[in-house]
């Protein structure tokens, strides 16, 4: 099935608060409720432009394909690139458990990287 995982790209870019967040970039708190809840059904191409501006990503970035189990598509058919991993924090998990030097170097590389 195909869905929108607005969650996935607040969890990458750190968003803890992705309803404030959409509100402060000027989305109605209705529609950045069902953002922030992931409960986003349908969109237009504005709306879907919209976001992928304000978040730096695309509409692949957005779109999640989970495969029916009763109807499984054929392997290397082009929606199962739609597929995402699963997110964890194992990256901040690691990070935090670093040296502040660890940490500063790689806030170094991070901040050199265009």
């Amino acid at each position: 099935m195909l869905y929108f995982n607005f969650a996935r790209i607040f969890e990458i870019k750190g968003i803890n608060r992705p309803f404030t967040y959409l509100v402060s970039l000027g989305y109605s708190k209705g529609y950045a409720t069902r953002i922030a809840n992931n409960q986003v059904t349908q969109v237009n191409a504005e709306r879907l432009e919209r976001f992928c501006r304000d978040f730096n990503c695309t509409p692949n970035d957005i779109f999640d394909y989970r495969p029916y189990s009763k109807k499984p598509l054929p392997e290397g058919h082009a929606l199962l690139s739609l597929t995402k991993p699963e997110i964890t924090n194992e990256v901040l998990v690691k990070i935090n458990t670093l040296p502040l030097e660890k940490i500063q170097q790689i806030h170094d590389i991070i901040k050199n990287i265009e």
